[in-house]
């Protein structure tokens, strides 16, 4: 009875870390540049304790929010493959005002259609516009997904 009360705590805890059980984690940066600021330049933020938020097999490893002199606000970073599969990820960026309510949210992937290696770090930028009255953005990972190469010419090739 022992062991098998401890195979379930063993995955239960599996499904936790991993994300798959859990609600996925928000990280949170202020943006830099306001409209109220002169002058008006692009800044980075700086990048906080390394990872800020893991999730799903994935780390962020870095975040950052700017707004440039005609108050596009863009945000970006790092993530990193911590898991054991080649996977992409999904991530949602949130714009907020003063007042934490929602300006803008958007859903984007790092790699596109590919998969990330593990232990392989992608970029991303994700550009929301023109947006006044953004003073913090955060940043959640959605969720991880085994993408198709179906752009693999190669694979599609009648060998002619």
């Amino acid at each position: 009875m022992k062991r098998i009360h401890a195979i379930l705590l063993a995955g239960a805890l599996m499904l936790l870390s991993c994300g798959c059980a859990a609600s996925p984690l928000t990280g949170a940066v202020d943006v830099v540049g306001s409209s109220e600021q002169q002058p008006k330049q692009t800044e980075p933020l700086p990048a906080g304790p390394h990872p800020l938020l893991e999730a799903q097999g994935f780390a962020i490893l870095d975040f950052r929010a700017r707004r440039d002199v005609f108050d596009r606000v863009c945000v970006v970073g790092e993530v990193k493959n911590t898991g054991f599969l080649e996977r992409g990820v999904e991530l949602q960026a949130t714009l907020r005002d003063a007042d934490l309510r929602v300006v803008a949210v958007g859903l984007f992937h790092p790699a596109s259609y590919r998969n990330i290696k593990p232990n392989e770090t992608w970029p991303f930028a994700y550009s929301f516009g023109r947006q006044e009255g953004v003073v913090r953005a955060e940043l959640r990972i959605v969720g991880a997904f085994r993408a198709m190469d179906m752009l693999n010419v190669a694979s599609t090739s009648s060998g002619e």
